[in-house]
């Protein structure tokens, strides 16, 4: 803080006097400071404490509004600030009888671009466009990571591990066939069922089978869906490659428009090609909520690299499935995956 609040003290003197002011009334900003816009008619010595404030809601310094000329306009973000400090005193003065309730800090909370969805795990890693990263190359090389012919090496899956949300742990079940599955929580009372069909989803309850179209249950299907080879990723329209890193790994990224209008980014392992994070921002008439799921500790199973850790990133918590067994079965019947009967 020190440190920020000594940087723009330098771009006070950097701003330069405009209008030499006689006697004993407080300076305007716009008698003190070149080019003020924003902030004409407020006391000169209220601009250095506004700027500390958004420097420290942005987490940026200076020189990201300001060149050396700390009066030019030349940069996009000082042109952009003035917007934003117009929408705030706006915002403010006509639903909070002026006082500071909404500010910068309440969007940005510290970042450059605020963050316009619910908070959950996963959101601070962001894909920076890549003119370098075509998304067709790079899904070529997912499917030569994951071998030729890989969805019919795997055509049926039974897989056994734990399950772990908040601190509840339980054992978990799990049965895939190409984009339909069955998922099975065991419970101490009952043990909690649901699977999808490949046009259905659906759910038991206290008071039975709960049946769920494709529409209302993509989350759902995307949060539980087990990708085993290309043609098993979600199909993308105007797609753009990018880069980014998880946790230390560098990452090729794949973004593009689901057929539902969701936003989909696939992120690719750069050194294995392996699929690493799939995110699914999911429009609505007020704003968009975000999905993330984390692949990691691959297996060869049958020859084909599977994913034995899953964490699935929500907004109502995490949940992470760590499967212990697999095994292979080509010759599931595809009513396994209906509703049950009763």
């Amino acid at each position: 803080m020190r440190l920020a609040y000594g940087i723009l003290i330098l771009s006070f003197s950097g701003l330069g006097g405009a209008v030499a002011v006689t006697g004993q009334q407080a300076p305007l900003a716009e008698q003190q400071f070149k080019n003020i816009k924003s902030f004409k008619g407020d006391k000169a010595s209220d601009v250095i404490p506004a700027m500390q404030f958004m420097s420290a809601s942005l987490k940026v310094d200076c020189d990201y509004c300001h060149t050396a000329d700390r009066a030019s306009d030349d940069l996009e973000p000082k042109r952009a600030a003035r917007e934003m400090i117009a929408m705030q005193r706006e915002i403010n003065k006509t639903h909070f009888n002026g006082r500071n309730q909404i500010t910068c800090a309440t969007c940005h909370g510290g970042k450059i671009r605020p963050v316009g969805v619910p908070p959950i795990t996963g959101l601070e890693v962001r894909a920076r466009r890549a003119a370098t990263v075509v998304a067709d190359d790079v899904l070529a090389n997912y499917g030569k990571a994951m071998g030729a012919d890989a969805a019919s090496k795997v055509a049926g899956l039974h897989l056994e591990g734990m399950s772990e949300s908040g601190a509840v742990k339980s054992k978990v079940e799990a049965t895939y066939s190409g984009s339909k599955f069955t998922f099975t929580t065991k419970g101490a009372k009952a043990d909690n069922k649901m699977g999808f069909n490949g046009t259905m989803a659906w759910f038991t309850t206290e008071k039975g089978i709960q049946a769920v179209p494709l529409q209302y249950a993509v989350h759902y299907v995307n949060e539980k869906t087990l990708f085993v080879g290309l043609d098993s990723l979600p199909k993308l329209t105007n797609t753009s490659g990018g880069t980014a890193k998880i946790e230390g790994k560098d990452n090729v990224v794949v973004t593009g428009t689901g057929p539902d209008r969701t936003r989909v980014s696939l992120y690719f392992d750069k050194t294995t090609g392996l699929l690493s994070r799939s995110s699914f921002s999911y429009p609505t008439i007020l704003g968009s909520m975000t999905q993330i799921n984390d692949y990691t500790n691959y297996k060869k199973v049958n020859g084909v690299p599977l994913p034995m850790k899953i964490v699935n990133h929500a907004s109502e918590g995490d949940t992470t499935i760590e499967y212990k067994s697999v095994k292979v079965d080509n010759k599931i019947d595809p009513i396994s995956f209906d509703p049950p009967k009763s």
